[in-house]
């Protein structure tokens, strides 16, 4: 019972919010706020600051962190060690993903992982690139997948899948039956861009940039928190805008969407892994990475 409590103060401190927590846990607010008392009744003071609507760790809450944190990686050496005298791979493998990868590439690996590892027990996160860094840098997750580039201390960073940004019209917008446009003809139309922290739009703001067009100069109507919100937006014509090749490629394909090249520059990218250097490494996350690295993982991302 201790233990569940623990894992649900790790997510507050994490989300910074009781009712944040509650959803990443699939709990309700009330059973979230229960654990909490009970784990300060159990120690006999507050471990939390309500400040207005705000959160704090009290002096007690910071020292129940250190102390739930080394918990943590005392469990993960301990399965490892099990893990090897069984030569099993089991155990809890927590992963994050940016909003693209998230939603068009983690689920295939994170499929075929499954297949291949059956007692090993997968979760995944999908936020933008910025708040994924941030959680493996807490270290309450185990492996990153992001899109942007890493900017964090004590995080390693190994290259990924290999990507292109593409800009994108609907099949009834002036462009439609273009192949090719120059980058400064981007402000003549409205432009649908993903939420400031994400991965593709720092990627797409640093490719303007090089090629001699600021991304201020964009006409953005809106800002959107995912590929496939603004994917629907442009297929209705309220704008164009700049996604991954992987979001689009469905409707690429089957017609939906229209995709131009632009001149002056090629829109590649990498996805990076990410993992937090001090932080143990169980049997299942190692397998995992290199899971991610082999030369398979094209094959299992790619849509048949």
């Amino acid at each position: 019972m201790l233990n569940d409590s623990i894992r649900v103060f790790l997510t507050v401190v994490e989300k910074k919010s009781f009712s944040k927590a509650a959803k990443a846990l699939f709990l309700t607010q009330p059973a979230v706020s229960f654990q909490i008392q009970m784990l300060e009744e159990y120690y006999g003071t507050r471990l939390f600051d309500r400040v207005s609507r705000n959160i704090i760790l009290t002096e007690a809450g910071h020292l129940l962190l250190k102390y739930a944190n080394e918990m943590n990686r005392l469990q993960a050496e301990l399965e490892r060690e099990m893990q090897d005298m069984t030569s099993s791979i089991k155990g809890k493998l927590r992963i994050g993903a940016s909003t693209t990868i998230g939603e068009y590439i983690a689920p295939y690996i994170l499929g075929s992982f499954k297949n291949m590892y059956p007692d090993v027990e997968l979760s995944l996160e999908v936020a933008n690139s910025e708040d994924i860094e941030a959680a493996i840098h807490d270290t309450t997750l185990d492996i990153g997948l992001i899109e942007g580039p890493m900017v964090g201390k004590d995080l390693e960073s190994i290259p990924f899948l290999t990507d292109h940004l593409q800009l994108v019209t609907s099949t009834n917008h002036p462009w439609a039956n273009v192949d090719t446009i120059s980058v400064f003809e981007l402000d003549k139309y409205p432009f649908i861009s993903r939420e400031k922290g994400s991965g593709t739009r720092v990627e797409m703001e640093q490719h303007l940039k090089k090629a001699g067009f600021s991304a201020n100069n964009l006409n953005i109507i809106m800002e959107l928190g995912s590929s496939s919100a603004i994917k629907a937006a442009v297929e209705s014509n309220l704008g164009i805008s700049i996604l991954s090749k992987w979001a689009v490629q469905d409707k690429v394909a089957s017609g939906m969407l229209h995709s131009i090249n632009l001149k002056e520059i090629d829109f590649n990218r990498t996805f990076q892994i990410i993992y937090h250097k001090k932080k143990f490494k169980t049997q299942a996350s190692e397998e995992f990475l290199r899971f991610l690295k082999s030369d398979e993982i094209e094959n299992v991302v790619t849509p048949r």
